[in-house]
């Protein structure tokens, strides 16, 4: 008697396996007499394996196996001949379904958009280049890429001439208003894709003009590209508030126009380079949705929470404002707040529970100190009523945070900035 090889009898394991699936799914479209022969084949060939598998009768054997085939060829649908989806559709479901589980319950990512948090965490950040500091080359470019996030952006003069920068009009009866608050150099909303062009996605399109004709570029739309614009065209201004206010002062723009621009010296041949940047990733970090179902966030702590809840960032006609910020937990309800010579104060004492409070309150490093605006004003203190939080962000000169908007429920927090992943920088690891 021939024996069956071990690979056949994994074969017919799987066979089987699909003609289970097949009966179980197709049973109502398969006809009786055909239904019947599969169950009988598919009975047939399950006993053999029982009976021993290598040890049956080969020829038997074979033609179980091969009238099985045939039957699941002819009434299997989408199971036979399997194809990648039918093969692996419950797999990817399963899979699916944890990964959304893990994300609602567990450890959702999160990538830091703007520089709020900074030096703690990073937002998107521009890195200008210049005939004196030339761009890498394509090899650094990935290696860029590939560690810390970093994309290049390079624009063209279409044509020769003097170059020009518009910037957003303050005109009372301008289009700008709706954008102007989001910048000084003029950018409009357009639609783009993301995620290697599988996503749709908003950007942020500006224009520089070269003899009047356009060179346009796009960003991501939280990525405010002024900074990269002053670094390239007025190298060696530390404060650009300024530089703007003696461009007004001498004429040079007039924000009251409808169309303001500035002008620089000199001219560009058409296909100079005028001007180049790399954007890099913000943090990407893993939030801890868990702990907070077990204890309230604690003084101190990066929390991650909804804006939809914050009644002071409604936009025009009460329009809900929902997006996700970091923020760091500065005062819960009951506390009265102040700042006071770049320090926090909670009750009228120092707040001093982490690094980045007391860091602030000494202007050490990068950490600016906490400033005096809003319902924070010099001279003022704020009470956060009983339920709700109040959260400050570690950069304080450049933060859009509760001194702005107020306090904001409890049920707001989705969790806590745990571990950040990438890009691979000082910051990489444990969250502060």
């Amino acid at each position: 008697m021939n024996t069956v090889s071990r690979r056949r009898i994994k074969e017919a394991e799987e066979l089987l396996a699909t003609a289970h699936k097949v009966d179980r799914y197709r049973c109502d479209l398969i006809e009786a007499n055909a239904l019947e022969l599969l169950r009988k084949t598919a009975n047939d060939l399950a006993q053999q394996l029982r009976e021993g598998g290598n040890k049956t009768d080969a020829i038997r054997f074979e033609k179980n196996f091969t009238q099985l085939e045939s039957l699941l060829r002819e009434h299997g649908g989408t199971f036979y001949p399997k194809t990648f989806l039918a093969e692996n559709v419950e797999v990817l479901l399963v899979a699916a379904i944890i990964v959304m589980g893990i994300r609602a319950f567990f450890f959702q990512p999160f990538i830091i958009p703007t520089n709020s948090m900074y030096p703690s965490y990073s937002g998107m950040r521009g890195y200008t280049y210049s005939a004196e500091s030339p761009a890498p080359g394509q090899l650094e470019r990935s290696f860029r890429l590939l560690t810390r996030g970093a994309r290049h952006r390079s624009v063209s003069a279409p044509v020769g001439g003097s170059v020009e920068l518009p910037v957003f009009s303050h005109a009372p009866d301008s289009p700008d208003r709706a954008l102007s608050g989001r910048g000084f150099f003029r950018f409009s909303e357009v639609r783009g894709r993301k995620w290697f062009g599988l996503l749709p996605t908003t950007l942020r399109e500006y224009t520089l003009l070269v003899n009047g004709r356009p060179a346009n570029f796009r960003v991501p739309l939280d990525f405010n590209a002024d900074d990269v614009i002053f670094e390239t065209f007025f190298p060696g201004v530390d404060d650009w508030r300024s530089l703007v206010a003696g461009l007004v002062r001498q004429g040079v723009i007039n924000p009251g126009e409808r169309n303001p621009r500035i002008p620089l010296p000199g001219r560009v041949a058409a296909g100079d380079t005028i001007l180049q940047f790399d954007i890099e990733l913000g943090d990407a970090l893993f939030v801890d949705r868990f702990s907070y179902h077990f204890r309230a966030p604690r003084i101190g702590d990066p929390i991650v929470f909804r804006t939809r809840e914050i009644e002071g960032m409604r936009g025009p006609g009460g329009a809900i404002n929902d997006q996700y910020y970091i923020k760091r937990l500065a005062g819960v309800g009951g506390e009265i707040l102040s700042i006071k010579d770049y320090a926090l104060l909670a009750n009228g004492e120092l707040r001093d529970e982490v690094k980045a409070f007391r860091a602030n309150a000494a202007r050490e490093g990068s950490f600016p100190g906490f400033r005096n605006v809003g319902v924070l004003d010099e001279g003022k203190q704020f009470r956060v009523p009983e339920g709700f939080l109040f959260a400050l962000g570690d950069n304080s000169a450049d933060s859009s945070d509760s001194r702005y908007w107020g306090a904001f429920p409890e049920n707001a927090v989705i969790g806590r900035a745990l571990f950040v992943y990438y890009p691979f920088t000082r910051r990489w690891g444990v969250a502060d």
